[in-house]
């Protein structure tokens, strides 16, 4: 999933790095309060609950959450260590790490994976287009631009009906602004996740195809990150992040009408009744290198990354101090 615009500075500590140093000398994490962007959609619902549920508190953590609506900003704040942890999609991921490499960027948790109606191409009510075919030469609203988990799973889509990355004008527009969008006819079609998915579908719009499906089934979807040099300076705020993320992992797996609960209290906007039905993906509970490399891969077949990708580089399980 590409990210959006952060909306204001964070305060930064002494090394540049958003977050408070800690004042007193121990096992606790160097950094006491950190601030980490997300993208309004289920995926960071982890963050709420590892916030509600104390865990990162437990951890010695104050954690702010910042709301943001795309990711394509969150790497180069990372790099300019504006944010030390980030929520990121794979595909994103690893298409900045082969083009910056000296960013250095680490996978310390799993997040989310791809289920049945969270990722659909959607068209608006009346639409003329009847099947993936009928995309060719249209226009498809895309949370960001470039290479992303939304162009990957519609060129895997498309390619089973002959059709390929040239075959359609991607636009980016956020995913708040899609239901509006797509409304007014601003674009033809739409990658669309929930509950942008249901709220569409509440005004009329409807799914053409679901992308994850075939090569996409069960498929990879986002993860926590840091950077490499985040990791080293502030090793035990890494781990005590993972901890408590990873805390509240297993809540998102193992009860998912708390999430449905939470869903409105994080996403601005969002119906309980709409929370109540949407489609949830599933909620990773550890970090697996063999799902890592299942995403360069095909990003690698659909030449979205350089061959031979070290994805095993990338992993970050055991941060140093933890």
């Amino acid at each position: 999933m590409t990210v959006i615009t952060a909306a204001a500075a964070v305060a930064a500590c002494s090394s540049g790095s958003s977050g408070t140093s800690s004042s007193a000398a121990g096992s606790g994490p160097e950094l006491t309060s950190i601030t980490v962007p997300a993208l309004e959609i289920p995926d960071a619902i982890t963050l709420t609950i590892a916030k509600d549920d104390g865990f990162f508190k437990q951890q010695g953590l104050n954690v702010t959450i910042k709301p943001v609506a795309a990711s394509d900003n969150l790497v180069p704040a990372l790099l300019a260590h504006t944010y030390g942890i980030t929520s990121e999609n794979y595909v994103g991921m690893y298409e900045e790490e082969s083009q910056t490499p000296q960013l250095g960027l680490r996978v310390i948790a799993d997040d989310l994976q791809a289920a049945p109606g969270v990722f659909e191409i959607m068209v608006p009510k009346g639409s003329p287009i009847t099947s993936v075919g009928g995309l060719a030469g249209k226009t498809i609203a895309f949370p960001g631009v470039g290479a992303s988990i939304g162009s990957l799973s519609t060129d895997v889509l498309l390619n089973a009906y002959h059709l390929s990355p040239t075959s359609y004008k991607a636009i980016p527009v956020a995913f708040p602004d899609m239901p509006a969008g797509m409304a007014k006819h601003e674009f033809d079609a739409a990658w669309v996740t929930e509950p942008f998915i249901t709220i569409m579908e509440a005004a009329g719009a409807h799914p053409l195809a679901d992308v994850m499906t075939g090569p996409m089934d069960n498929f990879p979807i986002s993860c926590w990150a840091t950077t490499a040099w985040f990791a080293q300076k502030y090793p035990k705020t890494v781990a005590a992040f993972t901890r408590a993320i990873d805390e509240a992992q297993q809540v998102a797996a193992s009860d998912q009408p708390l999430v449905r609960k939470l869903l409105p209290s994080y996403i601005q906007g969002l119906q309980p009744q709409i929370a109540n039905v949407m489609a949830l993906g599933t909620y990773n509970t550890t970090l697996s290198l063999t799902r890592m490399e299942r995403v360069a891969d095909v990003m690698e077949e659909y030449n979205q990354l350089p061959k031979g990708f070290n994805v095993s580089s990338m992993l970050l399980t055991q941060p140093s101090g933890s």
